[in-house]
């Protein structure tokens, strides 16, 4: 039989839910601009029924609060992490695209910007200028001057490019050290969530909330997959602890229960170079504990680590590979035989000439210098000449290898900053080869009458000892190049490209004709080298004239901003729907929460009424009853 006093019990256990759920309310209206909150409940469920008379069957005995728990989906959450880590990506590609079409700039008018069409221009009409004008050094000057002002052009914007991969490398640093951090904080939160739920009864949802925000940050700089499952005892039985694990970087583990692995920056050496033109102290990712790399390049990877990566190491898949041919231990070289065009052109070349890696086999190897020689059939063979520092090379590779895999750095499918710097270099190369040809044709005269044949009109400071290249005699097209010589077209690079120093010194040395014509010079050294510019018999750029060179990259340029644009614009949206769909589970909501709060305000005022009614049932029961 049912206690006299059953009716108050239930009573009061309506009363504790009731004021459960409000203060459910309360936190969730509190927590209504908290970011990562998710709208908790209360979890209430019928006790366990009396059975009053057993032909009669069982009465009711209350409602029993379980407590709060959050209202969390992890189909959307999933479907958030995914799409942001794409986001991340082009968000990050968009914005370096945007300065590199602010580099490529050239504006007219009001806010006039010079940039390579202008001062090619301007160039070209000093050339003009001094063309009609014979026997007049001050155009002379004009030209030399406008000649170094597009070679000033070229080496700023080298620079710029070289100081915007300096920020790209310094900001890949800055997310592996957040990847940590948030790797740590996910490890503590791991353990602090396992100490609150271990008695069963108790959900943390404010810490569960706080590692998925964390999540959420993690997945905009790296993909990101996140696997709960419950720890078993040595019986199989449940222990009410989980273990949370993180992988990213697809399906690398991050985060294991309470440990954490570290990833870290280890700067290249100056003789670990993949590309002539990178900067000193790029970054190589790789984990802590086993130093293998995080492998930034493979497809399957995204987030804003991934765009960060493809513009600063983005070489448009143009780096040096191919098939090894030949070990000679004994010269410490190694020779490989390669069969893509563009490494049968030296004016493409990214190589480094001296102190650079190869992977021969899968083992890296160090060398000082290289070879290169293309056949009567046409095959083109690099031979390296390997490191004999034993700390770089500690033993030679074996004749084994032969037939085996070998290359120079990454090929990243992705128009960089490393692929606009082989393009200025490129564009340099052929033209100055070109003009210089033209400019130290035979009978080449100055105007003093001074023969200048096999002189050259632009070369490249040499950095290392203050001079200037001598390319005299050199060919930008030879079938053979030994970079150890430290001389030809190879070396010269759009950041040391500049006029020849004894023309800028005295412009009377300027070679402008080859004879005279009724006692006058003719300037048809001059003419000839006007007609470099859009004659494309004389040189041509990616199957266009030399004055194209920018329309060329703006071209680029510009099809990678729009592509950064749209994709950025695609998955923006995309995120902004499922951000909503989260909200709807998730949210809070404030029109809700006030429906719920006059819902379970009345409900608690019912439980008052029904405890009083009942007060008074028992009062006339005990006190006005006579016996």
């Amino acid at each position: 039989m049912a206690s006299a006093f059953m009716g108050l019990n239930i009573a009061y256990s309506g009363l504790v839910a009731s004021n459960a759920a409000l203060n459910t309310t309360a936190n969730n209206i509190a927590n209504i601009e908290t970011d990562g909150y998710s709208r908790q409940i209360v979890n209430q469920t019928a006790s366990n029924p009396m059975r009053a008379f057993a032909s009669h069957g069982c009465i009711g005995a209350g409602v029993d609060t379980l407590g709060a728990e959050r209202v969390r989906d992890i189909y959307f959450d999933e479907k958030y992490w995914n799409n942001n880590s794409k986001l991340g990506e082009y968000e990050k590609k968009q914005y370096y695209c945007a300065i590199i079409e602010t580099y490529l700039m050239d504006e007219r008018g009001t806010n006039e910007v010079k940039g390579f069409t202008t001062i090619f221009n301007e160039f070209h009409s000093a050339m003009d200028s001094l063309s009609n004008h014979t026997d007049e050094v001050d155009h002379a000057l004009e030209f030399i001057g406008k000649a170094g002002n597009l070679c000033e052009y070229f080496n700023i914007l080298y620079n710029n490019f070289q100081k915007m991969q300096t920020d790209v490398n310094d900001e890949i640093k800055i997310k592996v050290d957040e990847i940590n951090s948030v790797a740590e904080q996910i490890a503590l939160l791991n353990r602090q969530i396992n100490m609150v739920e271990a008695n069963g009864n108790t959900v943390a949802n404010e810490l569960r909330d706080k590692r998925d925000l964390l999540v959420d940050q993690l997945s905009a700089v790296v993909d990101v997959t996140c696997e709960e499952k419950p720890i078993k005892d040595i019986t199989g039985d449940d222990t009410n602890l989980n273990e949370y694990i993180v992988s990213i970087a697809g399906g690398q583990t991050l985060v294991n229960g309470y440990e954490c692995r570290k990833l870290e920056c280890v700067q290249r050496e100056p003789w670990q170079k993949a590309n002539q033109n990178d900067v000193d102290g790029l970054y190589d990712v790789v984990w802590t504990d086993t130093k293998s790399g995080l492998g930034l390049n493979a497809k399957n990877i995204r987030g804003e680590l991934k765009g960060l990566y493809e513009m600063r190491d983005g070489n448009n898949d143009e780096a040096f590979h191919g098939k090894i041919s030949d070990v000679n231990k004994l010269a410490k070289t190694v020779t490989i035989k390669t069969s893509e065009s563009y490494l049968k052109d030296m004016s493409k070349s990214t190589l480094p000439t001296a102190n650079g890696q190869i992977m021969l086999s899968g083992e890296l190897y160090y060398y000082d210098s290289f070879s290169f020689e293309t056949d009567e059939d046409g095959n083109t063979y690099y031979t390296f000449k390997l490191s004999e520092d034993k700390t770089r090379n500690p033993s030679m590779p074996e004749n084994t290898i032969i037939g085996n895999n070998a290359k120079v750095g990454e090929q990243v499918n992705y128009q960089g900053i490393p692929y606009y710097l082989e393009q200025m270099n490129e564009w340099v190369r052929d033209y100055a080869y070109n003009f210089n040809k033209i400019y130290g044709v035979e009978n080449a005269t100055d105007y003093n009458g001074n023969t200048h044949e096999g002189d050259i009109f632009f070369t490249g400071d040499d950095g290392v000892d203050g001079g200037q290249y001598d390319l005299k005699g050199t060919s930008l097209h030879d079938k053979t190049y030994d970079s150890s010589t430290g001389t030809g077209y190879f070396m010269l690079t759009a950041g040391n490209f500049n006029v020849e120093r004894s023309i800028e010194n005295d412009a009377s040395t300027l070679a402008t004709h080859t004879g005279e014509v009724d006692g006058k010079a003719k300037y048809d050294i001059i003419d000839n080298l006007k007609d470099l510019s859009t004659n494309k018999e004389k040189m041509t750029f990616r199957g266009n004239n030399a004055a194209s060179f920018l329309i060329c990259l703006m071209g680029d340029s510009g099809l990678n901003a729009q592509s950064a644009n749209s994709f950025q614009e695609i998955y923006a949206n995309i995120e902004e729907s499922i951000a909503n769909s989260r909200f709807s589970i998730s949210g809070v909501d404030s029109d809700e929460e006030a429906a719920n709060m006059i819902k379970f305000q009345n409900a608690y005022n019912l439980a008052s009424k029904m405890i009083s009614i009942l007060n008074e049932c028992y009062d006339r029961l005990i006190t006005q009853t006579g016996v």
